[in-house]
């Protein structure tokens, strides 16, 4: 199990280095356009413009302009997350294939399934959140057979032969 959790990370990982750097430049250009527009002006003599026949519509255009800048910069720094994942998640790959680090497994997997899970609720859920969520309950059993062998308790010897 735990190999295969491990080997799901790194799929899982692969995903999130892709969508990282997807979500970090997406991220970046949404919020450089929002601030230009409020820059240039262009914002202004819109809202301007609309305010002369509705003030409501001035203040509605006003607060997307806004809500596009904050958007990006939130979509931005989920990238940023991802490409930590990315590096996270390789790391405890080779924790679940030499069998050690169980702390740091345990971590993982809760960071897969929470990056998966913001994900989701950003964009939508897709295939590609699936080896994700996967890769992190099994690397949760995975590490949760870390050590059980060590602790088992020593078979008891037999007794010799009358």
């Amino acid at each position: 199990m735990r190999i295969a959790a491990g080997v799901l990370l790194i799929i899982a990982a692969i995903f999130n280095v892709i969508a990282g750097a997807t979500h970090g430049i997406i991220g970046a250009a949404g919020e450089m356009v929002g601030e230009a527009v409020e820059e240039s002006g262009a914002l202004k003599a819109v809202t301007d413009e609309v305010a002369k026949e509705d003030t409501k519509a001035a203040a509605e255009v006003s607060k997307t302009a806004a809500n596009l800048t904050e958007g990006a910069t939130g979509v931005k720094y989920f990238g940023f997350f991802l490409l930590a994942m990315f590096v996270v998640q390789i790391i405890g790959a080779v924790m679940l294939f030499t069998g050690k680090g169980k702390l740091f497994i345990f971590i993982v997997a809760g960071l897969s399934i929470l990056a998966e899970i913001g994900g989701i609720v950003i964009l939508s859920f897709g295939l590609s959140n699936i080896p994700g969520l996967v890769a992190g309950v099994l690397a949760f059993l995975g590490a949760m057979k870390i050590g059980e062998a060590a602790a088992a308790p020593p078979a008891a010897p037999e007794a010799p032969a009358a």
